[in-house]
């Protein structure tokens, strides 16, 4: 009886060791790094534990050449932010000055996103404060106009068709996303595009979010329709061939609902093709101006002053071109000065500041010359008073004014709106 309980105490261990050789090993995920092959499979550093603060990891991935790159998120888990202005992934269509397709945080996965050619970037970045597992992510090398289920964009071929910018309808457009559509007719026709629904941010010359559309398989100032924003549907489009081309781009400041369009295909011939020259759904104006804009630029020696505010806000409004008050929402460095958007509570001077419009939504961008003079933190209100670039947007030197904004300020700014200057 001692025999064969010993045999079988030995079996166990035997085949404990057995099992335990034939595991696989834990996928150790580190951040960033070059990735070749036909599929695979990567994480945040240290998924599924709790990804480190202040990193940027970059993963470049190849595909055969013949192939495209397909991405698809099987866990997404950073902070959530509205704009994903703190923990994000940007994924980029090609390594090098490549398109961004699109900018993630929160929990929420989009669909597939899928490049022009064989490359793809992965950039994610995290700032202090962490909350979150990261990501997992697998990518697969496609035949190019694959079907599937994209996050946005894709060749469309059936008609009739409907085309939507994501979380179409239930939330407004993300940041920093591109979305192209090619719609492709057979050959003896052509293709009518209708929108139904249009809010894109305004801009007098669309330069920020927008919608351009083109004839054709590529994108050129030659072959371009109309660039469109705003809250006006563009009118009916027709193309002059059998292949449209749209492109729909947001930055990473404010967002809006967003669009739905529709196309069918119709007989070459049957209509008027409405090609025209290039236009936008605003028509761009100039504003009165007061003080007429200057040619302020970043210098060292501008920076090496002292940053000490002086006046008070009555000495500076017939000097500054435009003031208003406003949150700051966003800030980002670019060569060594600090571009700002603000989300206005008051305009008191436009002057020829320009000022967007997302929904009920106003902005402004303004670009600080020098970084910490004056120093400002997002999330909070400011009273800001500078001049304008050729641009429209607003340039912040040391010696313009910008302090703190509180509600008992509003009164003191609406008597100075009544000033002659």
């Amino acid at each position: 009886m001692r025999t064969i309980v010993l045999n079988f105490l030995v079996s166990l261990f035997f085949n404990g060791i057995l099992t335990q050789s034939h595991r696989r090993p834990k996928p150790v995920y580190t951040c960033g790094g070059n990735i070749t092959g036909e599929s695979g499979i990567f994480g945040s550093q240290g998924y599924p534990g709790v990804y480190p603060a202040y990193t940027k990891c970059v993963w470049k991935i190849t595909v055969p050449r013949d192939k495209v790159v397909s991405l698809s998120f099987r866990v997404l888990d950073l902070e959530s932010d509205t704009l994903c202005r703190y923990d994000f992934v940007d994924v980029y269509d090609g390594h090098i000055n490549g398109q961004r397709l699109g900018r993630f945080c929160g929990t929420s996965r989009p669909g597939a996103l899928v490049t022009n050619g064989n490359k793809m970037q992965v950039t994610m970045v995290s700032d202090a404060n962490t909350a979150g597992s990261g990501f997992l992510a697998v990518f697969a090398g496609v035949r190019p106009n694959e079907k599937g289920n994209r996050y946005c964009g894709g060749l469309l071929d059936r008609s009739p068709g409907s085309l939507t910018t994501p979380n179409w309808p239930e939330k407004d457009y993300p940041a920093g996303v591109t979305c192209t559509w090619h719609i492709v007719a057979p050959q003896n026709q052509i293709i009518q595009l209708k929108f139904e629904k249009f809010d894109v941010e305004r801009d007098n010359y669309c330069r920020y979010d927008h919608v351009a559309i083109f004839n054709g398989e590529e994108a050129s100032d030659a072959t371009r329709i109309g660039r469109f924003c705003g809250d006006s549907p563009p009118a009916p489009i027709y193309s002059d061939g059998n292949h449209l081309l749209i492109q729909f781009l947001s930055d990473l400041s404010l967002t809006a609902d967003g669009f739905i369009g529709h196309y069918q295909f119709r007989p070459k011939n049957s209509i008027i093709s409405s090609r025209g020259p290039p236009t936008s759904t605003t028509t761009p104006t100039t504003p009165a101006v007061t003080t007429g804009p200057v040619a302020l630029t970043y210098s060292e020696a501008l920076c090496r002053q002292k940053c000490r505010r002086t006046g008070v806000i009555d000495s500076h409004y017939c000097s500054s071109n435009f003031v208003i008050t406003g949150t700051l929402v966003s800030a980002v460095m670019r060569e060594k000065s600090l571009h700002a958007v603000l989300s206005i509570i008051g305009v008191y001077k436009q002057g020829s500041l320009a000022i967007q419009q997302a929904g009920k939504r106003l902005s402004a961008r303004v670009v600080i010359l020098c970084r910490k003079c004056p120093l400002v933190r997002r999330g909070l209100n400011y009273i800001v008073m500078g001049q304008t670039d050729e641009e429209g947007k607003g340039v912040i030197a040391p010696h313009h004014l910008v302090m703190a904004f509180k509600g008992k300020r509003h009164r003191e700014l609406s008597v100075l709106k009544n000033i002659h200057c």
